[in-house]
């Protein structure tokens, strides 16, 4: 039976630097996860990563086994990123009102009429995913951080409003906010999202590369061409079977493809066996 991730916060506490090590790599892909869709940009996450899993280990000792340990390290997860300074891509201020003057200086253009081929088919998978995760930006910190937990994260009413520390109802009504925001959005203009919309990512995606905002040689989304076009595939079969909810949750869990890169335990390792941080003294 796998040791439980309670048991290892209780052998780490005790001086267990393995223990330490395996509760990093359990936890790291959750945080990461929550990091890049508040952030949007791979660096500012690996970065707001890192910060928030020290943080973690050293308040280890302050974990009471009152809930699930998963639920109280994406509490300070939560709270790491609300505080957090803007990254560089949420510092320019995107809104729902600038998301629709690109679509419709595109339509304006031509571009969505007449849709250019893309330089590399995978980079239509690369504009999906990055036009999605700005939407979010278009959301205040509190509203996404709800969407992303609900939405992607399956992150239901009481463990949200933990994470969150507000009450379950106004949880709900935060999330359901934001849901009906970018719903309402992806609804009108998103093709693939509805058929019947004009917004194709090989149109949006001419400008986008004439601004440099996407870039085929330093991709931060999509990953092997193959199996991106696949499952961008297979994604529209199946969106076009669910609701306008369902839809929403579908191309979200699916629009970031890239996960962390960082083995983030090494880094705590190092950290440990350096004696970088006083409160790690103990763990040696």
């Amino acid at each position: 039976m796998e040791t439980t991730t309670e048991q290892l916060v209780t052998e780490a506490v005790q001086g267990s630097q393995k223990s330490l090590e395996e509760i990093i790599r359990r936890i790291q892909g959750k945080v990461f996860g929550l990091a890049l869709r508040m952030l949007f940009h791979p660096a500012d996450a690996e970065d707001a990563t890192q910060e928030i899993l020290i943080k973690v280990i050293t308040h280890l000792k302050s974990f009471r086994f009152e809930g699930p340990f998963n639920a109280w390290a994406m509490k300070i997860a939560a709270n790491h990123l609300r505080s957090v300074r803007k990254g560089r891509v949420e510092r320019r201020e995107f809104t729902m009102e600038k998301a629709q003057g690109i679509i419709d200086r595109a339509e304006a253009m031509g571009w969505l009429s007449d849709l250019p081929e893309a330089p590399e088919p995978v980079m239509e998978v690369e504009m999906r995913s990055a036009c999605t995760q700005a939407l979010l930006l278009a959301l205040d910190r509190g509203h996404r951080m709800a969407f992303i937990l609900g939405v992607v994260m399956d992150v239901k009413g009481s463990e949200g409003a933990f994470i969150l520390d507000i009450s379950a109802a106004a949880y709900r009504k935060r999330l359901s906010r934001a849901r009906q925001r970018v719903k309402d959005f992806l609804s009108r203009n998103c093709g693939f999202f509805n058929d019947a919309n004009p917004c194709r990512c090989a149109g949006i995606l001419e400008g986008h590369l004439k601004r440099g905002w996407v870039n085929p040689q330093k991709r931060l989304f999509a990953e092997e061409d193959g199996e991106d076009l696949e499952g961008n595939e297979t994604l529209g079969a199946y969106m076009r079977e669910l609701d306008e909810l369902g839809r929403v949750s579908a191309l979200y869990k699916a629009s970031v493809l890239g996960e962390e890169t960082t083995d983030f335990s090494g880094v705590v390792k190092e950290l440990v066996e350096n004696g970088e941080y006083r409160v790690f003294s103990e763990l040696h």
